[in-house]
């Protein structure tokens, strides 16, 4: 069986770290050994421990931090890793030398970002793993397109949804009468870490120009993060405290769907696959989302959602008013999203491409699979 361990610098908080918790937690329901290293403070830590995942604690301070790096190579020979999956920049770089050092069989990087990568030829940390896990194929295409990597190597593996959890029978009435919203009154909803490329600041603009034609309207902004402060004050600048609601970081966000009667994501760049579109879908609810990264791969213009340019308020509130005025659109995009995860983006479908992807290439290197 194999022995993996996931490796992450960074102490934010985001679909990247969710990721890594999916992926770790489902491999050690199936009876895999598998583990977390990363920040001693960082919310990834709590989260994992929280969930029961062995974690290993060590603050790594640079690319060529050499204390961390030794540090590493002696926990992989200690407790004879087999796969190393990096996720960030720093530790990429760390934890490769490392498993290299220690004679790790595998090692995998994840890019989860439709950023551009470096061509700096010194920047040649994606050329050392065995293979990349991408989380849309749009992010593979630049690999291969604009860094000349391997497209052999490279594999797209998309977060996937619980479909058992994202259930569109989940009630969402709890939440609406936590926040006195009567059964009448139109929800549209974006679930989002608070990140300046998710543009959260178009969604609050977008509300606006839809209110002047649906004035009952709600518009809920869930999650948090380092825009926190600067989404409250456009909220403010804008006026509309009364039909914007900031819901913070929540644990149900399920139900928060299923209270919502249309989703929508502005995102105008980093994205790959996101999580939050393929929960919506899973929902049954209609999106409207903006054409950034991966997400026209899940968002199909009139077959499972409205997609729009990004950066443009008066497009995502067509899109809006299109949704809410056209029940039976609605429906059938909700019907044919649910339809897109449950054959292509479960997370059971994740979970098996992740560890087929680790086992072909340990039996590849000749190793003996257990």
């Amino acid at each position: 069986m194999l022995k993996v361990l996931h490796t992450e610098w960074s102490t934010g908080w985001g679909g990247q770290e969710i990721r890594i918790l999916l992926d770790a937690g489902g491999l050690l329901a199936r009876g895999y050994d598998v583990a977390i290293l990363c920040a001693p403070k960082s919310r990834l830590a709590r989260e994992a421990q929280r969930r029961g995942i062995p974690t290993y604690l060590l603050g790594i301070k640079h690319s060529f931090d050499l204390t961390a790096l030794w540090k590493i190579a002696a926990l992989l020979r200690r407790e004879q890793i087999t796969v190393v999956n990096t996720h960030s920049s720093v530790d990429s770089w760390i934890a490769s030398f490392a498993a290299k050092i220690a004679g790790v069989p595998v090692l995998v990087r994840t890019r989860h970002l439709s950023v551009p990568i470096a061509k700096h030829p010194l920047n040649f940390v994606y050329r050392i793993p065995d293979a990349i896990i991408t989380t849309g194929e749009s992010i593979r295409t630049m690999m291969t397109e604009e860094n000349r990597l391997d497209g052999e190597k490279i594999f797209s593996i998309p977060t996937g949804v619980m479909l058992n959890k994202f259930d569109p029978d989940i009630s969402g009435s709890a939440f609406r009468k936590e926040f006195h919203i009567n059964k009448e009154t139109k929800v549209v909803t974006m679930v989002a870490v608070l990140r300046s490329w998710k543009r959260h600041e178009i969604f609050i603009e977008a509300s606006r120009l839809v209110s002047k034609v649906v004035p009952s309207a709600l518009f809920l902004v869930v999650g948090d993060g380092p825009q926190l402060s600067n989404i409250q004050k456009k909220i403010k600048e804008l006026g509309v405290e009364k039909t914007v609601i900031m819901t913070g970081y929540r644990e149900e966000v399920p139900e928060i769907l299923a209270a919502s009667d249309v989703c929508v994501l502005t995102s105008d760049a980093a994205e790959g696959v996101p999580q939050a579109v393929l929960q919506y879908l899973a929902m049954k609810k209609p999106v409207v989302a903006t054409n950034a990264g991966s997400i026209s791969e899940v968002i199909r213009p009139g077959e499972t959602g409205l997609l729009v340019e990004p950066n443009n308020p008066e497009a995502v509130a067509d899109g809006i008013l299109r949704l809410l005025k056209d029940g039976k659109l609605s429906n059938r995009l909700g019907n044919n999203g649910r339809l897109t995860v449950e054959k292509n983006y479960s997370y059971e479908a994740m979970l098996d491409r992740t560890i087929d992807l680790y086992n072909a290439i340990y039996k590849r290197k000749k190793m003996v699979r257990f």
